[in-house]
């Protein structure tokens, strides 16, 4: 009888303790503030990585950038997993609209000028070097998400979903970093090799030409 009063009397304390649900949806508020935060950086992420997969000319660089579509994609499930986890007590579900991914953009007249001069292969060492800086913005984002759930004392699940997209962004990430210059060479060589080409090749038609001249 004694220990039923007691269980009664917790029941009663857990149900009537307001404050402790209030931090409880002040908590889970923050953290789907968060995820969704994320989520809006990864719908914007597929599109950008969509659009340079169907640009890119380098071969190694698109199946990378199409493992990391699939990837994106698995990131955004996982987001909006959470989300609905989470979200029942405060009403929230997953965001749909696409967040500004942190890629320089030069003044405009400079932006005209470089797109409008710049080869193929220049354009594709400028995006490489935009992919690097979008997954190293998005690994810190993580990064920061993690501790802040952590101190929230958020569900394990949330946290290792954000670690698992953290660890597909740092490797990405590191791929990039590691095979930029390399690329970047190939590249710049190639062009320069093209370049000198077609440098000789006008040379012998004109030369050609006045031979042909000085015969008539």
């Amino acid at each position: 009888m004694h220990c039923n009063n007691i269980r009664t009397t917790m029941s009663h304390q857990s149900n009537d303790n307001p404050q402790a649900q209030d931090v409880s949806n002040v908590a889970n508020l923050i953290a789907i503030t968060g995820l969704n935060l994320a989520l809006s950086y990864e719908n914007a992420a597929v599109d950008r990585l969509e659009k340079r997969l169907s640009e890119s000319i380098v071969p190694e660089g698109k199946e990378k950038l199409k493992r990391h579509l699939d990837q994106t994609r698995g990131q955004q499930e996982r987001l909006k997993e959470r989300i609905k986890a989470l979200g029942g007590g405060v009403g929230m579900e997953p965001i749909s609209e696409k967040g500004h991914l942190p890629i320089p953009q030069p003044p405009q007249r400079l932006k005209i000028m470089i797109e409008s001069r710049s080869s193929d292969k220049e354009r594709e060492v400028w995006e490489s070097l935009n992919d690097l800086i979008v997954e190293r913005a998005e690994s810190i984002m993580y990064k920061g998400g993690i501790q802040a759930l952590e101190l929230l004392k958020a569900d394990k699940k949330t946290i290792k979903a954000l670690g698992k997209n953290l660890k597909e962004e740092e490797a990405f990430g590191d791929w990039l970093e590691k095979n930029n210059p390399k690329i970047a060479k190939r590249l710049m060589t190639r062009q320069m090799q093209e370049k000198k080409g077609k440098k000789k090749t006008m040379q012998e038609e004109k030369e050609e030409e006045a031979v042909s001249a000085t015969a008539a």
